[in-house]
């Protein structure tokens, strides 16, 4: 009965009619397959030259990044110089002595340790979460590691060499005139020549301690991104 009633319901489809739907069916299928695949093509291409243009651009954050450091350990290794010849010449009872041993301190205080830190580029990426366009997850470690380096390491080590070079210049304030000392006037720059030679200056030597531990976060800082520069120039050779 259910076999004479299903042949019956075939019947009434015309076999080149079914045919026939049976292919446009399949022809927008696989149409559809075809369209589908051509957009996620296109789609990949363009995340490919994004990502392109996002590491082009980390490479040069990278290449500005070692050259401030170079700059930043240079005048930490001066600054260093300068920290131990203030507390070698302070030791001496000539006036000459303090003199350049004051003149040295000066030359820390000047010189300063100002820099900018903008957003890097790959800092942007994690924001937009584009840095998912990096599949190479070595690579985005190693990205990562770097600018995390720079931001929470470097930056606040130049924010605590400045703050302890602050606390130094308003201790030894209190024994001398750093503005008398280049004057052309014949005042003298010493205050309080006998209260300075009775302090241990030991401010001075947590700004050596703070200087020396500068120098060496800029050198790890320094080997790490050359690192980084060469394993990013390595993966853009791939795509």
């Amino acid at each position: 009965m259910l076999k004479r009633w299903f042949s019956r319901f075939i019947g009434l489809f015309d076999p080149a009619g079914v045919k026939k739907y049976i292919t446009q069916v399949t022809l927008i299928l696989v149409s559809l397959f075809i369209a589908t695949r051509a957009d996620r093509c296109r789609d990949a291409a363009k995340d490919q030259d994004k990502l392109k243009e996002y590491l082009i651009a980390v490479q040069q954050d990278l290449k500005e990044e070692l050259e401030s450091d170079a700059m930043n350990l240079n005048d930490c290794e001066r600054d260093v110089q300068c920290l131990v010849r203030f507390l070698q010449l302070s030791e001496y009872e000539s006036r000459d002595s303090l003199f350049n041993a004051f003149s040295n301190f000066a030359e820390v205080y000047q010189r300063g340790v100002f820099r900018a830190f903008p957003p890097s580029t790959y800092d942007i990426m994690v924001q937009t979460g584009d840095v998912s366009l990096i599949k190479d997850l070595k690579l985005r470690n190693t990205l990562a590691s770097v600018f995390a380096f720079r931001q929470n390491v470097i930056q606040k080590d130049l924010h605590d060499f400045d703050q302890q070079t602050q606390i130094c210049a308003e201790k030894l304030g209190r024994y001398l005139d750093l503005g008398q000392m280049f004057s052309e006037s014949n005042r003298p720059f010493l205050l309080d020549e006998k209260g300075f030679r009775n302090d241990p200056h030991n401010e001075v030597f947590v700004l050596l301690r703070v200087a020396n531990l500068r120098g060496f976060h800029l050198d790890v800082a320094s080997n790490d991104l050359k690192e980084a520069q060469k394993a990013l120039d390595e993966y853009l050779k791939k795509i």
